[in-house]
Formats: structure tokens, C-alpha cells, sequence
């Protein structure tokens, strides 16, 4: 059975999400509370006795000037990967949602192991294309670096990580380093950072407002650090937590201050804090490309695996067309203006 909510009566939803082993906080009436120029929509797929088998939430972006969107669920459905029926439902009401709002294409992409190819194989029996694309170009990142922190004391962590990423978080506390959890008043300071790192980095930063949402529409879910040294903020991140994960989403730093290693420490802070409210996993969240050391982009690579993270890879970003003229008329006006 089917059930449509809105994200005013979302809060059994998104207690089902966080119990699943495959909680992602983007499945939830948090993120659409954070995503405010998206619509928000929440399927749930229930069993005859009423139980929750399966969710998905769905973000809606329209189309300026035309009567179309995208409908997208980041890191959805929150299923198990091998119950095709309760997915197929799910998949069916999402389709189904896109017809009636008049939207151009369904979107999704689960946190599953690309080596589950029987997941794919279903998905693409049911009309989806795969896109496999180990760059930034996908809505979520396929490639990721996880931690398993389950039974892992603080000092078991460290000792995971490598002797030079252990020496750096020793070295930063020996200079000076220190690390607290900041507050909406920090932020003036953190987009300070992430425009300079934005700058060095060669990428665009995101304007303040969407951090201040952020941190207001995920609430108690997500987290400021703030690293000092001599009073002064040398560096940042914002991490989010729900269910048996926590994210690390956002890192910034003056580059005047890289030699004292803040970042290291800040890794050590935002683990160390996952251990102490029982998380399961430490997600480092995206990298391009392969582990191989023949990528460009290896260095990215080389650090994550510093702190003992292990590498992962998902199925990537499943599509079905359901107005192909508007897609097409879409994609055609995206080109132009992206010239």
C-alpha cells in the first residue's frame, strides 16, 4: 500500500529512516526543510498490517517558465537492496507522483555497492537508465570513503589511521590547535574560510544563506567545529549525523594556517565525537575516480585513506523519462544558457 505525505506529517517516516540500516539524512522532512526552493514530498510503502517495509522522499525542482521539473530522491529509496517488490512500489508511486506534477524525469540514486549488479539489473528492467560517471557530475558523489567505527575506541581509531596522519593530529594539538563546536555566530567566520578554500580549490562556494539553512533546517542533526589557534579560526567543518551515520559535508581553512594542521584535527574531533554518540560509520563523502594512482585526482585519495577509511563505490544515478519532448526542450535551453 501506498501513502503520500507532506513534510508537515513526516515524523513516522523519518523514524523508519533512521533505524534503517541504510539511513541517509537526505531521506528525510529535515533535508526538504533545508532544500526550501525545492518541493517536498514523502511516498511511504506500507505492508497489509500497516508496518513501514520501505520510504523515499522526493525533492522537486521546477523548471523556471515551463509547467515541468525534476523530481529527485538524493540517496533514495530507503529499502533493502534485495527486496524488489517493496521497491518497485516505491519506484512505481515516484513515477507515478512525476505524471501527475507534469515533471520531465525521475530521478534517484541509493546508497548501494556498485558489485550489486542484480540491483541494477532490476532497476533498469523497470525503465531507468544508469549513469556510472566517477566525476562530480552526478547529484551525489558514487565514489565515497567510509569508516566502520563499531567497537573502536577512541584510541583504536587513531591507531587505524596512518603514522603520518596520526603525527599531524599530534603535531596540531602541540602547536596550539584547538577544536569546540561552534554556533550560528561562527558562520560569518566559516564562509570566510570556505570562500578562500572556494578560491584555492578552483570551485564555486555555496552563498551564506544556504549554510545558515543548513544548520537551522537539519537542527540538532548537524554540526559546526571550529578549530583555533591564538583565539583565531584557522579552520572548519559541518558534519551531519542521523542514524547509524554521521557525514562529514563541508570543510574549509585559511591557507595561512595549513601548516599547523587544523584539518587533521578536525577529523579527529568529528570522529571522535561519532565514537562517543555510538555511530556506526564516519562518512568522508566524495572523491573522483578509481584508487589508482595513475588518477589525477588520487591526492584526494591518499588522504582520506590516511585516516584508515576504506573506499566505496555505488550503482550511480538512475533516470526514466516521463515527458521526453519537455526533456528534450529542457536539456536544449540548458545548453544554450550554460554556454
Amino acid at each position: 500500500m501506498i501513502e503520500y505525505i507532506d513534510i508537515d506529517h513526516a515524523q513516522e517516516m523519518d523514524e523508519f529512516v533512521r533505524q534503517h540500516e541504510y539511513a541517509h539524512f537526505m531521506q528525510t522532512s529535515l533535508w526538504g526543510r533545508v532544500k526550501k526552493d525545492w518541493g517536498w514530498y514523502g511516498v511511504i510503502c506500507r505492508a497489509e498490517d500497516g508496518s513501514i517495509r520501505g520510504t523515499m522522499a522526493l525533492l522537486e525542482h521546477k523548471v523556471h517558465y515551463f509547467k515541468t521539473g525534476l523530481l529527485y530522491a538524493p540517496r533514495g529509496p530507503i529499502v533493502a537492496p534485495d527486496d524488489f517488490s517493496t521497491l518497485e512500489e516505491l519506484i512505481d508511486a515516484g513515477r507515478q507522483l512525476a505524471k501527475k506534477r507534469g515533471d520531465y524525469v525521475f530521478r534517484f540514486d541509493p546508497r548501494i555497492e556498485e558489485q550489486n549488479t542484480a540491483f541494477s539489473d532490476e532497476v533498469r528492467r523497470l525503465g531507468f537508465t544508469q549513469d556510472m560517471a566517477s566525476d562530480y557530475s552526478l547529484f551525489q558523489p558514487r565514489m565515497c570513503y567510509v569508516t566502520d567505527l563499531q567497537g573502536l575506541t577512541k584510541d583504536a581509531l587513531l591507531a587505524k589511521y596512518r603514522r603520518s596522519t596520526r603525527y599531524n593530529v599530534r603535531l596540531a594539538e602541540r602547536r596550539g590547535v584547538t577544536v569546540r563546536v561552534g554556533t550560528l555566530d561562527d558562520l560569518p567566520e566559516f564562509h570566510r574560510m570556505m570562500k578562500i578554500t572556494a578560491a584555492k580549490d578552483h570551485f564555486e562556494a555555496r552563498p551564506y544563506q544556504y549554510f545558515v539553512d543548513f544548520l537551522t533546517g537539519l537542527g540538532d542533526a548537524a554540526r559546526l567545529y571550529i578549530a583555533e589557534k591564538d583565539g583565531k579560526a584557522v579552520a572548519a567543518t559541518i558534519s551531519t549525523e542521523y542514524g547509524n551515520r554521521m557525514w562529514h559535508m563541508y570543510g574549509c581553512s585559511d591557507t595561512a594556517c595549513l601548516s599547523d594542521r587544523p584539518n587533521e584535527l578536525l577529523q579527529w574531533a568529528m570522529q571522535s565525537h561519532a565514537i562517543d554518540a555510538g555511530i556506526r560509520y564516519f562518512d568522508y563523502r566524495g572523491v573522483e575516480g578509481y584508487p589508482v594512482e595513475d588518477n589525477p585526482k588520487y591526492g584526494l585519495h591518499d588522504y582520506k585513506q590516511g585516516f584508515g577509511a576504506e573506499f566505496h563505490s555505488y550503482v550511480g544515478q538512475f533516470d526514466t523519462t516521463v515527458r521526453p519532448v519537455m526533456k528534450k526542450l529542457v536539456l536544449t535551453l540548458q545548453k544554450f544558457y550554460h554556454r
